[in-house]
């Protein structure tokens, strides 16, 4: 069976693409740019938007949607990215779908978080449009023979990430030799390499036509909570850029839980799913690619 992935150039979905090709799986990849160098021989590469082109195609098929407007503090993008999915999925040769969500759905909560635990009170826009999403297609695989995988990655890293998010920007400034500004980093999150959550989401599309159940969520991560602080004084010290990283520079975000990390029984038992790169191994890898 075929399965079509969006997001296909993004920072997942292009490992997703090589994970799926690997295992000789017909992947027809969409993204609405262009595709990425070394995309592997035999996929179908389509740039367009999967809005565009996901309706229209005949064929049973499982959908892996990683689509994603990356705006994640503005509401208009965020609430863009839901109609996506929601224009996506109607597709009455669409056989099953991976969702993908956030840890950001949990909000505030604090501690080892359970796919069951209702979605936080403080939710940011990126959060909200991860709730929203996963909702819509609960609904969806509440039809006859509709079937669906949300899985939620906590805080994935990894070759080629972008933005401003805390490893990428510290890895950047400790590259180019520039000041970087922190909180004291206390907080405990956990980090789930990018190669690791690939794996899994190829694992989904292939087994989810093989599913009992119509919808499932699962929690991505390493099980464990790790200090931010460690994670970035450890790409300080591969870059010999103790110096440039300042803790303590920035407050910390109103309502910001001290301690997230994913209860990982049900992926276990739905995917067989664990991750294999503890995160020392990580972020050297990381900072050694990127030196």
């Amino acid at each position: 069976m075929q399965i079509v992935v969006t997001g296909a150039a993004g920072f997942i979905g292009r490992r997703v693409v090589a994970q799926l090709a690997r295992e000789n799986v017909h992947v027809l990849a969409v993204d609405r740019a262009a595709a990425p160098p070394g995309l592997p021989a035999g996929v179908e590469f389509v740039c367009a938007d999967a809005a565009e082109v996901v309706p229209g195609l005949s064929g049973n098929f499982v959908l892996a949607h990683l689509a994603w407007y990356m705006d994640r503090s503005n509401p208009e993008a965020q609430a863009a990215s839901v109609e996506v999915l929601l224009r996506t999925i109607a597709n009455p040769w669409l056989h099953g779908v991976v969702g993908m969500g956030s840890a950001e759905e949990y909000g505030e909560l604090e501690g080892c978080l359970r796919e069951d635990m209702a979605p936080g009170s403080r939710l940011s826009a990126y959060g909200w449009a991860k709730v929203e999403s996963c909702r819509s297609l609960r609904l969806w695989a509440e039809k006859p023979n509709n079937k669906a995988i949300w899985l939620r990655p906590f805080i994935a890293y990894g070759p080629g990430q972008s933005g401003s998010m805390a490893i990428p920007y510290a890895v950047d400034c400790a590259r180019e030799r520039r000041e970087a500004d922190f909180s004291e980093g206390l907080q405990g999150r956990d980090f789930v390499h990018v190669d690791d959550v690939a794996i899994g989401i190829a694992q989904a599309a292939r087994r989810l036509p093989d599913l009992a159940t119509g919808f499932t969520v699962c929690n991505m991560g390493c099980g464990k909570p790790v200090r931010l602080r460690d994670v970035l004084a450890r790409i300080a010290r591969n870059h010999d850029a103790v110096d440039l990283f300042h803790f303590g520079a920035r407050p910390m975000r109103v309502g910001e839980p001290r301690e997230q990390y994913a209860d990982l029984t049900k992926v276990r038992g739905v995917l067989g799913w664990k991750a294999r790169i503890p995160w020392e191994q990580g972020i050297d890898e990381l900072c050694s690619r990127n030196a």
